[in-house]
């Protein structure tokens, strides 16, 4: 008698395992799904800004470099100007680059990739 009881007991706990374990993988790929899915938009939304920003930046250098052209009465003079100045801005950047570009990226996948569970639930109850 005593010794069913103890199997009973122990297959139980064998159930309860399982069931524990099944439910904490479910709650990985749930949670790896969430994060996944967080850092795929930012990338997409970051390119589409990019993207938009870049053409309009385009425009504007071309707008500036052809006013700047009618000022100095010479628009390859125009195009020069604005080519030095994207060469110091690329420059600058290139040289502040791991505080202005690196240390951002990384700080926000971190914020994504390593977020505390508890906050988001915290945030969401709010």
């Amino acid at each position: 008698m005593e010794k069913t009881r103890i199997a009973d007991n122990i297959s139980e706990v064998v159930d309860a395992s399982k069931t524990y374990i099944e439910a904490n993988l479910k709650l990985f790929k749930l949670t790896l799904l969430e994060r996944l899915s967080k850092v795929v938009s930012l990338i997409i939304s970051s390119t589409l800004v990019m993207l938009v920003g870049s053409m309009f930046l385009l425009f504007l250098s071309l707008s500036a470099a052809m006013f700047i052209g009618s000022l100095l009465d010479s628009r390859t003079l125009g195009f020069l100007v604005m080519a030095l100045f994207f060469l110091i801005i690329m420059l600058f950047l290139w040289f502040r680059r791991k505080t202005l570009v690196i240390n951002p990226i990384i700080r926000t996948l971190n914020d994504i990739v390593f977020t505390d569970n508890e906050n988001d639930e915290d945030e969401a109850k709010n």
